[in-house]
């Protein structure tokens, strides 16, 4: 399956899972933390749940005996290995995703990252991946504690409110259905789910699912 790349007046990104395939390596770090402070490894249902949340949110569904020190230790611990995981994976932005964001950049068009990722997170993730290519600093909103995780909708639409477009001419990126609740919620036009394969389908019509940003036609195909 392809698409055209539909016009909008700003488009919004999702990071870990859209723009970054993390999946795995996110997963192998959560499991193994949730193993290391309870005993056993998150489960698929867990995963499922959590996925797109905080890592405040996790956490304290980990631990929610543990003072807030300790829980932001555990924090620590966990993007600690994960980092190390992803350097061993030797990770890039995802398939496609690229051509997009070049296309859409050359265009002067308005896009923001709106990320649950830690602050600490992104901060490795700019330089990283060259994320100032696409993206200027202050378009990337992530590791805000003052607002709710998704599926609130709230960091969506103070992305919008940062670029200044309407949320029914913003076209949002994401992956979880979390993430998605949370980007209708925001009165988004449109949202393009990159969807792993076995997740079961969202069903709206103001969501298109694909696979990878490979199947997104550019002005310049």
């Amino acid at each position: 399956m392809s698409f055209r790349l539909p016009n909008a007046d700003g488009y919004i990104f999702d990071f870990n899972g859209t723009l970054f395939w993390d999946s795995e390596e996110n997963r192998e770090a959560w499991s193994e933390t949730f193993r290391k402070y309870r005993g056993t490894p998150i489960t698929d249902d867990e995963y499922r749940m959590l996925n797109g949340r905080t890592d405040e949110d996790t956490v304290l569904y980990l631990a929610p005996e543990k003072s807030r020190e300790e829980r932001e230790a555990i924090a620590d611990y966990k993007e600690g290995l994960y980092k190390e995981i992803c350097l061993r994976s030797r990770l890039t932005l995802s398939p496609g995703s690229e051509r997009v964001l070049s296309c859409l950049a050359g265009k002067g068009v308005p896009m923001a990252i709106a990320s649950s990722a830690p602050a600490v997170n992104m901060a490795w993730y700019i330089p990283e991946y060259g994320l100032e290519r696409f993206f200027a600093r202050e378009h990337i909103i992530a590791g805000r504690t003052d607002i709710p995780s998704k599926p609130d909708s709230t960091i969506f639409r103070l992305a919008m409110e940062t670029l200044g477009i309407a949320p029914e001419k913003t076209v949002i990126f994401e992956d979880s259905a979390s993430g998605v609740k949370a980007a209708l919620g925001s009165g988004a036009g449109l949202v393009i789910r990159i969807k792993e394969p076995g997740l079961e389908s969202i069903r709206d019509q103001r969501v298109i699912e694909i696979t990878s940003f490979e199947e997104i036609l550019t002005e310049e195909q």
